[in-house]
């Protein structure tokens, strides 16, 4: 509760709508004391009248009015004739919440003075503010009471048919579809229909509960029997199983609280729906009526004519209520719902008037998180080799998140740079949070809008930082293409694999030639082409299959060639060969070394593995806390590495022959940096030995510069 009232205090909107929300119900647990008048006290020669609260010589009053026309109802303000409201004063008696007795209201006038109108009358001269803070107890309870009946059965029916499956669930989810055919408020009046018209009103509130409750739940029941299907095969419910827990209790107890978010964010986006359900009833005379009292049989009585509206306006009070509460509840429940899943949540930054382009504006600007790096050791040469495919000089990538209540910036990435060669494999290596991922979703931009990148990035000489989304379609796929870990997530599991291949090289075509020509035998064609490339055989036929009739690597295979569908000249590989058995981490590794000699392809190969880097790169880059630690060629990395932290990495590394009970594997202490945090120093001196062993200072105080020694780059204030 108290993680959710420092996120609330975030979501300004959300906040005022559930302080307004909370008052509503304090109003109507207490509606004898708020309103100044019961629900049926008749001023009979007040028909209609307008709204009378005024400021009077600094206080509050009443101003008596008298009618000039009683066909029209006009009234007249009688001048310095003002009756005094008293807040806490006695006025009507009447009993609270039914046994308890009293007469104190929260305003009201003296005895015997004019009456307080605060949003105005109706016809029959009745306290419209008196009216609908009686009827919010019709209105707000019947729609937690038919919310809380509904997902009551909703998470039985569902919890049943998703848990046990076969009879049960086919019956139960063939019933809630047959009523979900049926449009809900068409299935709601013809059960109203059913019932006796002269019902007295308790019965009448009963029945209308019932009734949204039995129409409300099929919808819910089909989500939670969805949940509950997927959530059963998890080993702890196989574990409750194993220890003979009977069935119910593992649903409400086990499985049930998995689907808490949900409900809760049912629970505040179904009232709003229940609470218009009641007052469209109501308006149609099928609901509550005389003497009980709701929004709805307000808005029925008193805007029964378009005249009414225009003569008085005050009269349209329900209706401003209604919305505000149905309001109240959507911007409540979309909070709960970014709150149980943040990733729905998305803060963005300040968008600049004008954005810049050229690489000298944006390394001008000012870094104010943390003192500037020296801009020599971040920068890239300006005497770039005519060869370059890619330059990226200075790159800052910083999210803007919510930490508890507080909005902070966490910096990914704090001034990356380097050059990449046509036909080269530059390998990144860094434990997780080093900055690897960001680093190169920067490059064709495919960051969330929560990310703010600073920098230059240039490709073949043109840059890419600043560009819209429909520029940079013009480099993303064809001339950068990218392969992600875990290739099962990488694909519609209801799209199978030719129509993937010919979405891409419709793509390409619209790109190119503004319009797309490509039939769909000639994409299976150029689709069978590329997996044969890749190494998939019966290419042509493995078209029609879908993803989960694949292997992982065979996922993998596809992925680069959807990749070298377009012809792209740069590959990233964002850790290709994860969750991937050895001898088929090989197999990729092999493929995208055999691709790149045949096409001359410059590919970036991120992983966590240092040595299966080295396999394949011709130079390796060493990341941590979104610095460069060490830059050099492969066999320089592996066979003589100067950083402590590279150091640290291959002693971590594996050894083909070890064994757990010979030696224990190496790790590397402490954790690793906070980049909302970072240290004002070398973010790796707090874990690293040879700063112990120094005792140096310099380490913690300021950040290294990044240094060229006989053509390795490293950072380290030791060398």
């Amino acid at each position: 509760m108290k993680k959710f009232a420092n996120y609330i205090k975030t979501r300004p909107v959300a906040l005022v709508s559930l302080i307004c929300l909370a008052l509503l119900y304090l109003m109507m647990l207490f509606a004898e004391f708020f309103a100044p008048y019961s629900p049926n006290t008749s001023f009979a020669d007040k028909s209609y009248h307008p709204p009378n609260a005024r400021f009077y010589q600094g206080k509050l009053a009443a101003q008596e009015s008298r009618v000039t026309n009683t066909v029209t109802w006009k009234y007249a303000r009688v001048r310095d004739h003002y009756a005094s409201i008293q807040f806490f004063g006695k006025g009507e008696p009447y009993m609270l919440w039914g046994f308890i007795p009293a007469d104190r209201h929260f305003f009201t006038t003296a005895h015997g003075d004019y009456p307080v109108f605060l949003m105005g009358a109706d016809n029959l001269g009745r306290d419209l503010f008196s009216r609908i803070v009686y009827g919010s107890r019709v209105s707000l309870t019947i729609g937690f009471v038919a919310t809380f009946i509904s997902l009551g059965l909703a998470g039985l029916a569902g919890g049943l048919a998703g848990f046990f499956g076969g009879a049960a669930d086919w019956s139960i989810m063939r019933t809630a579809e047959f009523l979900m055919l049926i449009p809900s408020l068409y299935l709601i009046l013809f059960l109203r229909s059913l019932l006796a018209s002269n019902m007295d009103p308790a019965q009448t509130y009963m029945m209308i509960t019932l009734i949204l409750s039995l129409v409300g739940w099929p919808g819910s029941a089909r989500t939670i029997r969805g949940m509950v299907h997927a959530i059963k095969r998890e080993e702890f419910v196989l574990n409750a199983k194993l220890e003979m827990i009977p069935s119910v209790t593992i649903i409400f107890r086990h499985i049930i609280p998995q689907i808490a978010s949900l409900l809760i964010v049912s629970v505040a986006l179904s009232i709003p729906g229940f609470i218009m359900t009641e007052t469209v009833l109501s308006y149609l005379g099928l609901g509550i009526t005389d003497p009980a009292v709701s929004w709805g049989s307000l808005i029925k009585r008193d805007l029964s004519t378009i005249a009414n509206l225009r003569a008085f306006p005050w009269l349209l009070s329900p209706v401003w209520f209604l919305l505000g509460v149905t309001l109240g509840f959507n911007f409540v429940g979309d909070a709960l719902r970014d709150f149980f899943d943040p990733y729905h949540t998305v803060f963005t930054r300040r968008k600049k008037l004008f954005k810049p382009r050229s690489s000298a504006v944006i390394a001008s600007n000012s870094v104010t998180e943390q003192p500037a790096l020296n801009k020599t050791q971040n920068s890239v040469s300006s005497a770039v080799n005519d060869n370059s495919l890619l330059t990226v000089d200075n790159l800052h990538v910083n999210f803007t998140i919510l930490r508890g209540n507080q909005v902070i910036s966490v910096q990914a990435v704090r001034g990356l740079s380097f050059n990449l060669q046509r036909g080269e494999t530059l390998g990144i290596v860094g434990e997780s949070g080093s900055g690897k991922s960001v680093s190169t979703l920067a490059i064709p931009g495919l960051l969330p809008k929560n990310a703010s990148v600073r920098g230059s990035i240039r490709y073949e000489g043109s840059e890419l930082t600043g560009l819209n989304t429909e520029e940079l379609r013009k480099y993303r796929g064809k001339k950068i293409g990218m392969i992600f870990q875990e290739p099962g997530r990488s694909y519609d599991p209801l799209q199978n694999i030719g129509s993937v291949f010919y979405e891409t090289f419709r793509n390409s075509e619209l790109l190119q030639n503004g319009k797309a020509e490509i039939t769909k035998e000639e994409s299976a064609k150029r689709a069978a082409a590329l997996l044969e490339e890749t190494g998939l055989d019966n290419g042509l036929e493995r078209l029609i299959n879908f993803p989960h009739q694949f292997s992982g690597g065979q996922l993998q295979r596809i992925g680069i060639a959807l990749a070298l569908a377009q012809g792209c000249e740069l590959l990233i590989a964002d850790e290709p060969t994860t969750a991937l058995d050895l001898t088929i981490q090989k197999q990729i590794v092999e493929l995208l070394k055999a691709l790149r000699k045949k096409r001359n392809i410059s590919i970036i190969f991120i992983s966590h593995d240092i040595d299966l880097v080295a396999e394949i790169s011709d130079r390796i880059m060493v990341m941590y806390g979104g610095l460069i630690m060490e830059s050099a060629s492969a066999a320089e990395i592996i066979n003589n590495p100067r950083h402590p932290y590279t150091t640290a990495l291959l002693a971590a590394s594996p050894r083909f022959g070890s064994h757990y009970s010979k030696e224990r594997l190496l790790t590397i202490p402490g954790k690793v940096t906070d980049p909302a945090s970072p240290e004002a120093g070398c973010p790796f001196a707090p874990r690293c030995a040879l700063r112990l062993e120094r005792a140096k200072l310099e380490c913690m105080l300021n950040v290294p510069e990044l240094r060229s020694i006989n053509g390795r780059e490293i950072r380290c204030c030791q060398e």
